[in-house]
């Protein structure tokens, strides 16, 4: 039997559809170029960053598209009931017609679902018995590629070494030069780096949110890296 497409004629759905792939093609488009793409032809990051990126990104946004559209459980309109599971029918009260009980009937859909657990504006469809492990892994890789998201944006600001801009009128021993003072610089290890940003070398207090926030005293000789 072919895959039966489940289109869904609500505004309010398409809004929310239209903002997650709004925020979804302005990552996909703006992480790589601000900070995957020159941090990996400075040498900071390798090529295989950039691909598990896009390989989240890819699967995210097909989850999503297969959830929104894909038939969630829709009752046919005279189901042939077997003689016995008759008992296990039961009328909706709102479309007149028979459903198994763990259906439920979905008033933005206009029709039944079986095993419905709930409808999602932001998918724009029904979750259901035949979507919900598309629903799953939609919400799976939306939080591995908003992980993968928010640690590069820390290790931009706080673990990669600063960007260079590129300036034609140093010669070339000033170049080597820099070059050589980036090397050798030293780099603060991840537990410094946590505690700046925390405010506290207390590594339980990272996860309280009840506090307040003390800014710590950076050492001179990683002063540059803040």
């Amino acid at each position: 039997m072919g895959r039966r497409i489940h289109f869904v004629v609500d505004p309010q759905g398409w809004c929310c559809m239209g903002l997650i792939i709004f925020v979804w093609l302005y990552n996909t488009i703006f992480i790589p170029k601000v900070i995957l793409f020159p941090h990996y032809e400075e040498g900071h990051i390798s090529v295989l960053a950039i691909l598990c990126y896009y390989f989240c990104s890819l699967f995210c946004i097909a989850s999503l598209l297969r959830a929104s559209v894909a038939d969630p459980g829709k009752l046919p309109e005279n189901p042939k009931i077997p003689i016995t599971e008759r008992e296990y029918w039961e009328l909706c009260n709102k479309c007149n017609m028979m459903r198994p009980k763990r259906s439920h009937h979905c008033s933005r859909c206009g029709h039944c679902v079986r095993r419905m657990d709930h409808h999602c504006p932001w998918i724009n469809n029904c979750v259901g018995e035949d979507n919900h492990w598309l629903f799953l892994q939609l919400c799976f890789y939306t939080q591995i590629l908003s992980s993968y998201t928010l640690i590069l944006d820390f290790c931009h600001y706080y673990y990669f070494l600063p960007l260079k801009e590129e300036n034609w009128d140093t010669t070339s021993i000033e170049k080597m030069s820099n070059c050589c003072e980036d090397i050798s610089r030293p780099r603060k290890p991840w537990q410094q780096t946590f505690s700046e940003v925390f405010g506290t070398h207390w590594k339980i207090l990272w996860f309280i949110p009840f506090r307040q926030r003390q800014p710590l005293r950076v050492p001179y000789h990683f002063a540059n890296h803040v």
